[in-house]
């Protein structure tokens, strides 16, 4: 890799790290907002989700955008908006202002995936495309891991607010640094701006990026199943407290580092349905053995076990997409990507929650593993 190309990684993968230090705390956060608000399982399901139909009508704006306008701009201005949402939680601990954050923090993410994948495809090497994206996506995993387990930290001598307030400095910090260094990012071999916005979108529906579609939905359904009520299920179902829970949900994205790193280097030496075929067999002995494990310790390795596993199924999935789509349509792709991902993330929680007032939490396992053959199940069927 050049010089330039590394530079431009690193602050990426900086910034992947950051967008997502929010993305899984409302989740870690739903023990403690369950009772302090005295919500039910459907309720806190619901503070969680609707903020996400945000994502789903923004996806394709932010996609078309980035093809369009500068990447190290959208990038800055979503690291801007997710420190605002932490703000916001931060001064003003309410359900509404919970609700306004948990909406920004989606908004943020929206506009920042599309321009950052783009930008990453467009400076990593062909022959190390899935082993980049694999460290992006490992940074990015990082950022989902410190959130829950700066939460715990937090939650042994302040306030569950303060967790917010922690990551304030180096969120803005970062995004005025990439203002002021006027970071470009200019990748695309082919550019977009003087194209109809028609032409990406025209170039990136095929049955073959539809099948991909699907199969992402799912298989995003599957792991949200899991990763909704995880906090609660140790809480209520195995008797640990929050703070500890809230930990052990984010050493779970933190082990899962290792999984993105050895996903990608899977994808690059076996084949992306010879490594799907292979971890999707692993995830659904681990969740097995989660739903039958009698003690607390076994359900804490072994969900550790899991978040290795699936942490090791994104960058075969995003190096996907650019085997499949030409280089100056690959935002929109990667907003379309999203897509499935934010309707599964709307959904699910719902759906679970559903569930989960009707059956109990252990519930979560089974509607996970059925998710997970049908994913198997259409690997071997699609052709990419």
């Amino acid at each position: 890799m050049r010089v330039n190309s590394k530079v431009y990684l690193a602050f990426l993968c900086s910034t992947h790290t950051l967008i997502h230090v929010f993305t899984y705390t409302p989740f870690a956060l739903l023990p403690i907002l369950m009772s302090k608000f005295n919500l039910s399982a459907f309720q806190a399901g619901l503070l969680v989700s609707i903020p996400r139909f945000l994502q789903l009508f923004l996806s394709i704006p932010s996609g078309l955008l980035a093809d369009r306008l500068n990447a190290g701009k959208l990038i800055s201005i979503s690291l801007i908006l997710e420190g605002m949402a932490g703000l916001i939680i931060f001064l003003y601990p309410s359900i509404a202002s919970l609700f306004v954050g948990f909406s920004l923090i989606a908004i943020s993410s929206t506009l920042y995936h599309p321009p950052a994948l783009s930008a990453a495809v467009g400076v990593l090497p062909e022959d190390f495309r899935s082993r980049g994206l694999g460290l992006h996506g490992a940074c990015g995993t990082l950022g989902v891991a410190l959130g829950p387990i700066s939460l715990g930290f937090v939650l042994t001598w302040f306030d569950w607010k303060f967790t917010y307030a922690f990551w304030l400095i180096p969120i803005f910090l970062i995004a005025f640094l990439i203002m002021l260094l006027n970071f470009k990012f200019e990748v695309h071999e082919e550019r977009m701006s003087q194209k109809s916005v028609s032409e990406p979108l025209k170039s990136i529906f095929t049955l073959t990026f539809i099948s991909l579609l699907l199969f992402i939905s799912i298989r995003t359904a599957a792991s949200s199943s899991i990763s909704t009520f995880m906090t609660t299920y140790l809480t209520i179902g195995k008797g640990i407290s929050p703070s500890i829970a809230s930990v052990i949900f984010g050493l779970s994205p933190l082990i899962g580092l290792i999984g993105s790193l050895i996903g990608g280097f899977l994808g690059d030496k076996l084949g992306w349905r010879k490594a799907f075929t292979v971890i999707f067999i692993f995830i659904l002995i681990t969740l097995t053995i989660l739903l039958l494990a009698p003690s607390s310790i076994l359900v804490v390795i072994f969900y550790l076990t899991y978040g290795i596993l699936n942490t090791m199924t994104m960058p075969i999935s995003s190096s996907l997409v650019a085997k499949i789509i030409p280089s100056g349509a690959r935002g929109t792709a990667y907003s379309t990507y999203f897509i499935p991902i934010s309707i599964s993330g709307i959904l699910m929680p719902i759906i679970t929650s559903l569930f989960v007032d009707l059956f109990g939490i252990w519930i979560i396992f089974p509607m996970s593993i059925a998710l997970y053959i049908c994913t198997l199940i259409l690997v071997q069927i699609i052709k990419i």
